[in-house]
């Protein structure tokens, strides 16, 4: 009852003489007074449906409540799939492909392949409405091969085979297009519908048309003859057998055809094709070699071509006269016909020049903006490589000057024997200074690959939360900034100090692990396995020692793995002066990710992973007991199976 009530409102409220946002409450006021969740899909379902076609601004506000409201993974995939519905309708299809793509991904996430590849087949007609012919052809056919596979998906390969078929008949691919046609036309679900039979017969007289096969053209012609009831479509079907009968010669036919055709498009009141019937009925009479039939019909077509936009079938009628003119011997009218028919000619080639014209604009203007850019950047690299030039110089110079006054001091110390002992410890002195100064140059360009380091990660992280916004997913947006506002504290705390304790580096690993974690869909396992005799406060390592080989193995080994990642950490004391760390990642190998990266037109470099090797350089620098690092591939037969970091870290003790 209440099913049959709901729909009872959502036919009357768009005839109700309310206001869109009155609509708007009214929906929203009834979706909430249904407590039962099943029902209130049900609602939400039916109602975008009702306005999908009548009212797409209602249908995108039923779409977003659904999607805000559904408790089930599966009904937000499904409504996720129909805001994409609405933005294809709207044109904009670069939006529906996006929201199709996330709703495939949502249904892969909860392993609804039915759901998923239905999907695609939405996702394949915005890749044809936007033109990406090779994007969708390959969709399609995925699409076919799959629902191939399972059994009572019949009408669902037969769907996916006539959307292949109409896409190969609209690229004038004949030999693929007859392939899929006449497959659809033999299968049994086509005998039964009508309606797709008749579609299918009239792509299959376009086909064997183009491919001067004119009898069969002929024969599916007169079958769907039997089967279309719709004027416009019938009307159309007239019109190609009438060109049909004119190609076999077979003149008086098609007249009737074209009459018929004719009939049907003053009816429909459809000018553009009542102008080209009357001349198709010319040049039929004209080829018939009745000309004064020839003539009326084409002057009837001429009268109203002239009041009308269609300078094409002007163009058309004027070569016609022209030919009509020079088979009755009246060769004025004849070139009188023929310098019009040139002139339209012209202005249309004139049309498509500028077109042309503006379109090479577009490009040109594209891509000098584009190489504008490029200058700009390698400007800025320029006098990135000039000043470093120049602090090298200096630096230089500072150590020609030191080695220049050593030299002068040892010099003079020969001659001044009295002094010696006095040039000796002023050299020492130098010497402990300019070791003083290396030092403190270390420092400083360790803490300037800190202060790198730490927006890396921020801007990673912001990355991540912009798309949640973007997705609208408000709820893991907050959730991810609450926690990422943590893990920023934390490393704001500790970016001064330059070590931490064990302890306090574990629960930032694990709050950054978090928020991975929501970045990949809860895809994520991790586990940490720290010993009793690591686990002390009294123990300290540097900094972020650990997070970037962390990093490092999400985004190039488990982030090209589709399931079951897992990552691995494990901090060990083997001894009183080292700490091992062992991050290990069933991910899918060094080989692989850097075989991907290099498939990619922008590839991008881990700067992570490049900033932390010169760190533990600078770390290691004057050090006795050093940072160990070993990078193991994990493989069984040739077959990677991850990675494994080992780190070998000296203790700290403060």
């Amino acid at each position: 009852m209440k099913v049959l009530l709901l729909r009872i409102f959502i036919f009357l409220l768009p005839f109700l003489s309310i206001s869109q946002e009155a609509i708007k409450d009214s929906l929203s006021l009834y979706f909430k007074s249904i407590s039962n969740d099943s029902l209130r899909v049900i609602a939400y379902r039916k109602a975008a449906i009702t306005y999908k076609n009548s009212n797409p601004t209602l249908h995108l506000f039923v779409v977003e409540q659904a999607i805000k409201s559904a408790k089930s993974k599966k009904h937000v995939a499904q409504f996720t799939a129909q805001k994409g519905m609405y933005f294809e309708k709207k044109g904009a299809l670069d939006s529906a492909i996006t929201y199709y793509k996330t709703a495939i991904n949502k249904f892969r996430v909860i392993k609804d392949t039915l759901d998923e590849y239905k999907a695609k087949s939405l996702l394949a007609n915005a890749f044809i409405a936007k033109g990406d012919y090779e994007l969708a052809i390959q969709t399609i056919k995925k699409n076919i091969a799959f629902f191939e596979s399972k059994k009572g998906y019949s009408r669902d390969v037969l769907f996916n085979k006539n959307n292949l078929g109409a896409l190969y008949v609209s690229i004038k691919d004949w030999e693929n297009a007859k392939t899929y046609v006449e497959e659809i036309y033999k299968h049994p679900i086509t005998k039964k519908n009508k309606r797709m039979l008749s579609s299918t017969l009239i792509n299959l007289v376009a086909i064997h048309t183009a491919v001067n096969e004119l009898d069969k053209a002929l024969n599916y012609a007169h079958e769907a003859e039997t089967l279309e009831k719709r004027p416009r479509s019938l009307a159309n079907l007239y019109h190609n057998l009438g060109n049909l009968y004119m190609q076999k010669a077979n003149y008086k036919t098609a007249e009737s055809y074209f009459l018929k055709s004719l009939k049907l498009n003053e009816t429909l009141k459809s000018e553009d094709a009542i102008q080209t019937n009357y001349n198709n009925l010319g040049q039929n009479a004209l080829r018939w070699g009745k000309y004064k039939m020839a003539e009326q019909y084409l002057l009837q077509s001429n009268a109203s071509l002239k009041t009308s936009n269609n300078i094409v079938s002007l163009a058309k009628n004027y070569e016609l006269l022209s030919s009509l003119n020079t088979k009755t011997k009246n060769y004025k009218k004849a070139l009188e016909y023929s310098l019009k028919e040139k002139q339209i000619s012209d202005s249309i080639l004139g049309i498509e020049r500028q077109k042309a014209i503006a379109d090479f604009e577009v490009a040109y203007q594209t891509e000098k903006k584009e190489r504008e850019k490029n200058i700009a950047q390698q400007q800025l690299k320029i006098s990135q490589l000039e000043s470093t030039k120049n602090k090298n110089l200096f630096y230089s110079a500072i150590i020609i000057a030191g080695l220049l006054l050593v030299a002068g001091l040892f010099y003079y110390s020969r001659f001044i024997t009295k002094k010696k002992a006095e040039l000796v410890t002023l050299e020492l002195k130098e010497t402990q200074k300019r070791l003083a100064l290396e030092k403190q140059y270390k420092d400083s360009e360790l803490k300037a690959l800190k202060a790198q380091m730490n927006p890396h990660f921020i801007f990673n992280a912001l990355n991540s939360i912009q798309d949640y916004i973007v997705l609208n997913q408000k709820n893991l947006a907050s959730d991810y900034l609450g926690k990422f506002a943590d893990l920023i504290r934390n490393y704001l705390h500790f970016s001064d100090t330059g070590f931490i304790s064990v302890p306090e580096e574990v629960h930032n690993l694990k709050l950054y692990l978090e928020l991975e974690k929501l970045r990949f869909e809860d895809a994520l396992d991790f586990t940490f396995n720290i010993e009793a005799n690591a686990n002390s406060e009294a123990i300290k390592i540097p900094t972020m020692l650990i997070q970037p080989y962390v990093e490092n193995a999400l985004k190039h080994g488990l982030l090209h793995k589709k399931d079951n990642r897992t990552l691995r950490i494990s901090i060990a004391k083997p001894s009183e002066k080292i700490i091992e760390c062992i991050v290990e990642d069933n991910g899918v190998g060094r080989e692989i990710s850097k075989a991907i990266n290099q498939k990619r037109v922008h590839q991008h470099k881990s700067f992570a992973l490049k900033a932390t090797t010169q760190r533990l350089d600078l770390l290691n620098f004057g050090k006795e007991r050093k940072i160990g690092v070993e990078i193991i591939d994990l493989k069984n037969n040739q077959e990677a199976l991850g990675t494994k970091v080992v780190l070998q870290i000296p203790i700290l003790n403060t």
